[in-house]
């Protein structure tokens, strides 16, 4: 939490100004994936925000621009464990 709150400062972002979320649902390992969606959660509850998931392969090529296309998709969060 310590380096998100420094993150958003360096960036000069009021959590209060979130108003979605994009989350990384994996694959990826159990306890990263549920440190990450607790904090996306909890800052979504507090400001009444989206929470959107992806998986990695969503990004092929490092292309964010296929989150734009996510955001229209408020489904449920499934997360993808690893082993």
């Amino acid at each position: 939490m310590k380096l998100l709150l420094k993150f958003l400062n360096v960036k000069k972002i009021k959590i209060s100004n979130i108003h979605r979320i994009f989350v990384n649902l994996g694959p990826g390992k159990f306890t990263s994936l549920r440190i990450s969606l607790s904090v996306a959660k909890a800052i979504c509850l507090a400001n009444s925000a989206f929470l959107i998931g992806f998986k990695s392969h969503d990004l092929i090529n490092k292309n964010y621009k296929n989150l734009i296309k996510l955001n229209k998709n408020k489904s449920l969060i499934k997360p993808v464990y690893s082993s």
